[in-house]
């Protein structure tokens, strides 16, 4: 019997972009039963039309969800059970189907409860998207957005086991996201991933990144912009992430 592997996608005026990524997504690949299902943040026709063409599923109710609501509610609509995989997807990510079922076998193997692999930005330069990433300190964030400098990103390309894994690609055993109660909804956008990892650290929950396997991620860096709601989003979510959670660490500084 097919594992059921759910690919939880949100759009958020972003439907050329999931046409252009997720064209000639499968539905099967050997063993695995591929869901891709797409939450509508803003309503597209143009979206809904594509899914009904593609046979995907689509959501859209009318409201407007931060990042972590929305896949905590896309877990819910889906009625992911304990046997399948839940996997949360940026639509700007190429995911080549050789890959993704190399690592849907080495995450069953893994027996971790939260997974992901390498993610190149530019796959043939081999500029990678920061793999070795830290528990940032209170000083990491304004430094990075002010100067560019992300100091609690390491250069190690193969980390097999980082602090924490990036939420634009991020595999989930269902009872472990369940037993998180999925993202705190509290942060709309940014650090959500880094508090759940934090969060899972705390519960002893194993991360593991696979270096064998990759996806592109044509990552558009929103929050860089000076002045922007992204950026709003970064500072408030930050501070949210250092309240919560007391970091009183003054900066962190990678190992390399």
């Amino acid at each position: 019997m097919a594992k059921k592997v759910y690919i939880s996608v949100v759009s958020h005026n972003q439907q050329d972009l999931i046409a252009h990524y997720y064209k000639d997504f499968p539905h099967q690949l050997g063993d695995y039963e591929i869901h891709l299902a797409l939450l509508d943040n803003t309503g597209s026709d143009a979206l809904k039309t594509w899914c009904e063409e593609h046979d995907r599923f689509y959501f859209h109710d009318g409201k407007q969800r931060g990042f972590g609501a929305n896949h905590n509610l896309m877990f819910q609509l889906l009625e992911v059970q304990d046997d399948d995989i839940f996997i949360i997807a940026n639509p700007d990510l190429l995911i080549r189907p050789e890959q993704l079922e190399g690592m849907l076998q080495s995450f069953e193997n893994s027996d971790a409860d939260i997974f992901t692999t390498t993610m190149y930005l530019d796959k043939e330069s081999g500029k990678l998207d920061f793999p070795d990433r830290y528990f940032p300190g209170i000083l990491n964030f304004p430094i990075s957005i002010l100067t560019g400098k992300r100091l609690h990103y390491g250069s190690r390309e193969r980390v097999e086991n980082p602090e924490w894994i990036s939420g634009a690609f991020i595999f989930f055993k269902p009872a472990s996201y369940r037993a998180l109660g999925g993202f705190d909804e509290s942060y709309f956008m940014y650090c959500e991933d880094i508090d759940l990892c934090y969060r899972a650290k705390k519960q002893g929950m194993k991360l593991v990144m696979d270096p064998d396997f990759y996806v592109e991620h044509d990552s558009r860096m929103g929050s860089r912009t000076l002045f922007s709601k992204n950026l709003y989003w970064h500072i408030s979510s930050t501070l949210r992430f250092l309240v919560k959670n007391r970091v009183f660490k003054l900066v962190t500084i990678a190992r390399t």
